[in-house]
């Protein structure tokens, strides 16, 4: 738990959970799940609506804000390394800011020296809520760049191997991933448009500019989204393409094996004929003269598509 005292302008940390003596002084009191069995008795403690007690209950599955009188219920949701969410219940009064994680995103060692450094960072509970919103959103934007690799690495696998099936399974599975964390973010953007605007009554003019700057983060976010969507879509088109084309190819070379060998199976036909006049059949050599007449046959129709550009490198190529 981190105090601010508005008296000396210091931020300190104390081990008991407790709402500020003074009205001017700023509390934020953080509970991740090697403490959470302290959550409910302290709630229970406090004066707030029956409908925010309520919502402190459980952890939402989407990001939403309720505000009442006194305090507000903001619920957000933080993206995880393994692209999996991890949700966050915050209550807001006007001197304090209590926040609640699912999973340990280690929150408070990321903000409790910064806070104790700089005591002007917790002077007001927009400011703190800014500060959290900060490290979220900067946590997301670390996501969307691993994202944005692991799908340059799907679109080279394509061309490496065009045939490999595992690879439009990932792109089901990815398009599903990013379906749900859109649809995250999106909200999430409204949430703090809300808590940005001049009708939340818990944070100061100054402090709401500052959460403003975070909601071109989150429009990155969304963004950068619907480009891997996009991009998805076309990985798929491309690994369809390549298919085509390789089975194509793969036709082509069969069909012109095909053309030159139907010929020296024809002359190969001709002379297996069971006829009792057959000049060849008297050659000494005739045996050889078939097989070089073969040969060459069917050299020259490869020489041929060679040359139009057909079967390797011609002229047209």
């Amino acid at each position: 738990m981190l105090t601010y005292s508005s008296s000396n302008k210091t931020v300190t940390c104390k081990n008991e959970f407790s709402l500020p003596s003074s009205t001017n002084d700023i509390a934020w009191i953080h509970f991740h799940p090697t403490n959470s069995e302290q959550f409910e008795p302290f709630i229970e403690q406090l004066d707030i609506h029956p409908l925010a007690r309520k919502g402190l209950q459980e952890f939402s599955d989407i990001p939403k804000i309720d505000v009442f009188k006194n305090e507000a219920i903001i619920s957000i949701i933080a993206i995880q390394e393994d692209y999996t969410r991890a949700k966050i219940t915050i209550l807001v009064g006007h001197n304090y800011v209590i926040s609640k994680v699912e999973k340990d995103l280690q929150l408070a060692k990321h903000l409790e020296k910064p806070f104790i450094d700089n005591p002007e960072s917790m002077s007001d509970v927009g400011m703190i809520l800014f500060h959290i919103f900060d490290q979220i959103i900067s946590q997301d934007l670390e996501v969307i760049d691993h994202i944005s690799d692991e799908i340059q690495n799907l679109e080279k696998k394509v061309f490496k191997d065009p045939f490999e099936n595992k690879i439009a399974r990932s792109v089901y599975r990815w398009k599903a991933t990013l379906h749900e964390l859109r649809q995250t973010i999106e909200a999430q953007e409204d949430v703090m448009e809300t808590i940005s605007s001049d009708t939340f009554p818990f944070a100061s003019e100054e402090s709401s500019y500052f959460i403003k700057s975070l909601n071109n983060n989150y429009s990155r976010v969304v963004s950068a989204l619907d480009t891997f969507k996009e991009s998805l879509n076309s990985i798929f088109n491309l690994q369809l393409t390549l298919k085509a084309d390789h089975s194509n190819t793969i036709m082509k070379t069969l069909t012109l094996v095909s053309v030159i060998f139907i010929p020296m199976t024809f002359l190969a036909g001709l002379y297996g004929m069971n006829f009792e006049v057959i000049p060849e059949l008297k050659w000494d050599y005739g045996y050889l003269y078939a097989l070089v007449l073969m040969v060459i046959t069917g050299l020259s129709i490869a020489f041929y598509f060679r040359k139009k550009g057909w079967w390797g490198k011609g002229e047209n190529k």
